[in-house]
Parts: C-alpha cells; sequence; structure tokens
C-alpha cells in the first residue's frame, strides 16, 4: 500500500514539476551552508528562504544520454541494497525507473524531465511544501523535499543541465523507518556522477 501511495505521490511531484513558473528562485550556493524553507526536521519551524538562490550549472550532464534503468550499474544497485531489477515508469510523461529489494523495505524511482526549469517551479511553491532545502547533488544545484516532516519519503530534483532535471525519491518501507534522505541523496550523487557530458 505504500508502494502504491508513493506512486501516486511522485505523480503529484512530477506535475507540479512542470506546472507553474513565476520569479526566478532556486538552488544551493557551492559551499555555503543550505538554506530551508518550511518546518525543518530539526526545529519544525518555518523560514521562508531567500529569493533567487540557484547559481547555474556549471557542469551540464546529458541525462538523456541513457535509459533511466540504466542510471546505475549492478554493482552500484547492490550497493544500495537492491537485489531486483529496474520496472520502467512513465509518470506525467516523465520516463523513470523504480527499483526495489526483495524483502520489500526499500524503494527508489528515478525520473528524468526534460524541457522544464523543474527546481525553478519547485521552488516558487515553497510555502505550500512542509520541508524544501536548497542544496547541491555532486556539484549540481538541487532541492530537497519531503511532503511530511516525518514522512518515509524523500525526494531530490537535480539541475543535471538547463531544462534536464533529475527526479530521484527514495521511500523506506520497513516498519522501523531509516532516514530517507540519506540514501535518496547517495543515490542522486551515483547517477549523476554515471552521466557523460553535455556536448554542445
Amino acid at each position: 500500500m505504500r508502494a502504491v501511495l508513493a506512486v501516486l505521490a511522485l505523480a503529484a511531484v512530477l506535475a507540479s514539476c512542470a506546472a507553474g513558473s513565476g520569479p526566478p528562485d532556486d538552488a544551493d550556493a557551492a559551499s555555503g551552508p543550505s538554506a530551508a524553507s518550511g518546518p525543518s526536521a530539526a526545529s519544525g519551524s518555518s523560514t521562508r528562504a531567500p529569493d533567487y538562490l540557484i547559481p547555474p550549472v556549471r557542469n551540464p550532464k546529458d541525462l538523456a544520454a541513457i535509459q533511466p534503468c540504466l542510471l546505475l550499474t549492478p554493482a552500484q544497485l547492490e550497493a544500495n541494497r537492491i537485489d531486483q531489477p529496474g520496472r520502467p515508469r512513465d509518470v506525467v510523461g516523465s520516463t523513470g525507473c523504480e527499483w526495489s529489494d526483495q524483502a520489500h523495505t526499500r524503494e527508489f524511482a528515478v525520473f528524468v524531465d526534460i524541457g522544464n526549469d523543474v527546481l525553478r517551479n519547485v521552488y516558487n511553491q515553497r510555502d505550500t511544501i512542509p520541508v524544501l532545502e536548497v542544496t547541491q547533488v555532486a556539484g549540481q544545484p538541487a532541492i530537497r523535499t519531503k511532503d511530511d516532516v516525518d514522512g518515509t519519503s524523500c525526494y531530490f530534483r537535480v539541475a543535471a543541465a538547463d531544462a534536464q532535471t533529475l527526479i530521484v525519491r527514495f521511500t523506506s518501507l520497513r516498519q522501523s523507518h531509516e532516514d530517507p534522505c540519506g540514501p535518496a541523496k547517495t543515490f542522486a550523487e551515483t547517477v549523476i556522477g554515471n552521466l557523460p557530458p553535455l556536448k554542445g
């Protein structure tokens, strides 16, 4: 049941990524501290993030060059405790892949969004997102979100290049839930590290 809810939530996430625009806002400085908007997991307080935190992508990667289910090697999947093959997914027009383990304790999903300024669109909705952190993943501008402060799913949206966004979701399915954002970030870092440079 949790897996079904996670897929429905991801569909809503992808729909919101493509929707809305507005003033430029998003992402985190190269080495500075992260800024958060909405209740933080630590304090539960609400702090509005400064406008336009997202720097340009300085090392563009070609996210469209590899099929989603081939974005990680078998050894990398094993390192993330995944022992089942990826299942192709297509949600709201974004191609993707979903992996889980045989014991069904964890689930990863990746989706590829081409053509939208996803980080800006998500950041423009920051006042409606319970947890939003502007950050970086493998040197690329990124946003981390959770639909609930104590939720079992964590999302990273990473700008691989202009209008090329990697969306990663990790969901903990076991009873004693692990922090979902650590595995989600590690997975996203691995994918970004596998991408070839964007040519042209």
